[in-house]
């Protein structure tokens, strides 16, 4: 038996939006039981930090309580948020306690691993190929740790054919500056319709996080501007921001996006699609003629047809939610029938 705990955060912003997206999803096409989650009610840091609290205080007589089988938590690896957003049934004892989850960058390593330890999770499914083999090397008594990437639901979104699209190239979300800053001017020059998120240092979407001035303020605005444009910037956040990342290069759910909008990638691929793919979903940056290339292919749309189409089979299979609830499906029943051999195995010598 799997249960699946799902979140209610009355938080609006794209990333939450995007977890209950899948949290539902995984509700609708799996056999899964399902638990709603407590409110978590605005401000988040409050609401969050008291069931922290609670659920600290009532462990001792929640862990008495057990749901059989495995409990399943999907996302934010943060203390506060996996303790609240799942309270009261993450507290309860169970056969195995699971956790799927992103944003595991390097700086962080220290500070999830803490959570997993504390938290006694058994299952711990990360996205990133490079995460996973950190948590591996570091033998987490009674704890597996497995690759499970990221996936979005390609039906979510739209596409336009190449000429109705009227944006050339588009830069959504956190941006790298180098490559904007050498493109920019030659794009005005070129009448190259290129549309970016203003930002600067103080107000960039991947450190602050910004509320408002959102290019795409709400996900129909995104979906829309997505399938209206004909190139999308995607860079790895090891590059655009390494601080944050430290060297962790991560297929994140932005290229996935405009795979599955049939937008095709300029940038740079992260490392581990050579583990995911056996070609090169981007195309990667002539940092030589940067301007030039982005010419070059308006010019010649039809040369990128294939692999435009390439990406948009590989998100319809590779990379759908649909394929997340088989892989961790898969996982949990293999660990819960290992446990069980095992208890078998114990009963039998004692």
């Amino acid at each position: 038996m799997i249960t699946l705990i799902t979140s209610r955060i009355r938080n609006n912003s794209p990333d939450l939006v995007l977890l209950g997206d899948f949290e539902q999803f995984c509700a609708q096409n799996s056999n899964w039981d399902i638990k709603k989650g407590i409110v978590l009610f605005a401000p988040s840091k409050i609401s969050t930090r008291m069931y922290t609290w609670i659920h600290r205080f009532l462990s001792p007589v929640l862990k008495r309580f057990k749901i059989p089988g495995a409990v399943i938590s999907l996302g934010l690896p943060y203390a506060y948020y996996l303790h609240s957003k799942s309270f009261p049934y993450y507290s309860y004892d169970c056969d195995l306690r699971v956790l799927w989850t992103y944003d595991v960058w390097e700086p962080r390593f220290k500070e999830v691993e803490q959570l997993v330890r504390k938290s006694k999770i058994q299952l711990l499914l990360l996205s990133s190929y490079q995460a996973t083999e950190h948590f591996r090397k570091l033998h987490i008594p009674n704890c597996e740790v497995q690759w499970v990437p990221e996936t979005i639901n390609p039906d979510n979104f739209k596409v336009k054919p190449w000429e109705q699209r009227s944006v050339n190239i588009l830069s959504f979300g956190r941006s790298y500056m180098k490559y904007h800053n050498v493109i920019e001017k030659g794009c005005k020059q070129n009448h190259i319709r290129y549309m970016y998120q203003e930002r600067n240092d103080k107000t960039d979407v991947a450190v602050q996080g910004l509320k408002q001035n959102l290019q795409f303020p709400t996900q129909e605005s995104f979906i829309d501007g997505l399938a209206n444009a004909q190139i999308c910037i995607c860079f790895p956040r090891s590059l655009t921001h390494p601080d944050l990342a430290g060297n962790v290069s991560t297929l994140t759910i932005r290229y996935l996006q405009a795979m599955a909008s049939k937008c095709l990638i300029i940038g740079s691929a992260p490392q581990e699609v050579q583990y995911l793919l056996d070609y090169n979903p981007v195309i990667e940056v002539d940092w030589n003629n940067p301007v030039e290339q982005i010419k070059s292919i308006l010019k010649n749309p039809s040369d990128y047809k294939a692999l435009i189409e390439k990406n948009y089979a590989a998100v319809c299979t590779l990379f759908h939610n649909k394929k997340a609830i088989e892989t961790i499906d898969e996982l949990v029943n293999k660990q819960l029938k290992e446990m069980k051999i095992i208890e078998k195995v114990v009963e039998l010598v004692e």
